[in-house]
């Protein structure tokens, strides 16, 4: 009997390979997989708030300040205080940030291309759609407190 739900293992397992390969990639650099989100979320959305950046990405806050605390030390990102409301932290990129920018987008391709190598681009294009909708859907699931609400 598996007690793991298939979707989940398969979920974690992309999850987990993706991370590997990052890392991998990024052995020659002072940069984790991980932190490759952090960037590029930043570098599309400069002056992001930590809180907005947390959502941006589905995780806790928590995780958030430790990132981009490492990151701010590493030089790839600053941080400053909103002039609007002096209780935000709003993180922009450096210009560190935006020189490793083609590499990081480079090695998410590299790592797509990887896992989506064995489908034509018409079921590339669908599981795409699928997993934005899971993508959306657990959004949603989150916000709402875990409530189960309508479903599609």
């Amino acid at each position: 009997m598996n007690i793991i739900p298939a979707l989940s293992l398969h979920l974690a397992t992309i999850q987990s390979t993706i991370l590997d390969e990052c890392d991998r990639s990024l052995a020659d650099t002072d940069l984790r997989g991980v932190q490759l989100f952090y960037l590029l979320t930043v570098c599309q959305n400069a002056g992001v708030s930590q809180d907005r950046l947390a959502a941006l990405l589905g995780v806790a806050n928590s995780n958030v300040t430790r990132q981009i605390s490492t990151l701010e030390r590493l030089g790839y990102v600053t941080r400053r205080r909103d002039a609007n409301d002096g209780r935000r932290c709003l993180v922009d990129p450096t210009d560190r940030a935006y020189e490793m920018l083609p590499r990081l987008v480079e090695i998410l391709r590299d790592a797509q291309a990887a896992l989506t190598r064995n489908m034509s681009l018409e079921e590339q294009e669908l599981l795409l759609e699928l997993v934005e909708r899971i993508s959306y859907n657990a959004a949603r699931h989150k916000a709402s407190g875990h409530r189960d609400d309508d479903r599609v």
